[in-house]
């Protein structure tokens, strides 16, 4: 699964990276530690992210988003159950597994899908105890695009929320090594467009594990089990 990354590029980077149409907002997200929202004795604790959608024939616009996704039956409330992935089984077409996973199927039949932004993702060896965590990062590029969905739900009469998830896959080579048996479907560039606006079918070929030679993996400090921490891990020792 993929339930944690970091977000650390400025708007013009974004906008840069994605071809988005207008000026880019001032400043931008330094969040090393990225996780899904959460429930907490205080009341859930709502993580927000910045998701590339189409906008029109060849069009993109960056919109915020709730992650994880959140079903419209939940009324604005996080389900019991795991929604920060939609996993994709290797053996099954993914319109058939949809069939079978009522919390994704409405944004995969409305062809809700969009890219969701990031620095870098982290996964744990689960052979290890405790488990060890590594930075998963493109060798080439800044920012990576992960596949997702996204839905909307009225947690009132009077608000709309949108929400998303990271679509996810075997794992490649590279995961595998470090221990890790799934893996988020990260978009080549030359994707985008048919993940954003292609058909149905043209989509579902693109949920793949990523091509081995463009990953790079590090392992990094276990401070970041923590989802409250939020330091540079690039200055910690591992």
């Amino acid at each position: 699964m993929c339930a944690r990354g970091a977000q650390v590029f400025s708007w013009q980077q974004l906008f840069d990276e994605f071809n988005i149409n207008g000026p880019a907002p001032e400043g931008g997200l330094t969040r090393f530690n990225v996780a899904p929202s959460r429930q907490s004795k205080h009341g859930a604790e709502w993580t927000r992210l910045p998701v590339v959608t189409a906008d029109g024939q060849n069009q993109r616009a960056v919109r915020g988003m709730i992650w994880p996704l959140i079903p419209d039956w939940c009324h604005g409330q996080l389900p019991a159950f795991s929604t920060a992935n939609c996993r994709s089984e290797p053996d099954e077409a993914f319109s058939k597994t949809m069939q079978k996973k009522p919390a994704f199927r409405e944004a995969w039949q409305k062809q809700r899908r969009c890219l969701i932004p990031f620095s870098w993702f982290y996964e744990w060896d689960q052979r290890s105890q405790p488990k060890k965590p590594w930075k998963v990062a493109l060798k080439d590029r800044p920012i990576m695009a992960m596949a997702g969905l996204w839905d909307v739900t009225k947690p009132s009469s009077d608000a709309t929320w949108l929400s998303c998830t990271i679509v996810t896959t075997s794992p490649n080579h590279t995961l595998q090594a470090i221990g890790h048996h799934r893996s988020p479907v990260i978009l080549a560039q030359n994707n985008w467009r048919t993940w954003l606006e292609g058909a149905p079918d043209q989509a579902e070929r693109l949920l793949q594990p990523p091509d081995d030679a463009v990953l790079d993996t590090q392992p990094v400090t276990t401070k970041i089990n923590n989802p409250g921490f939020n330091e540079d891990i690039r200055t910690h020792d591992s």
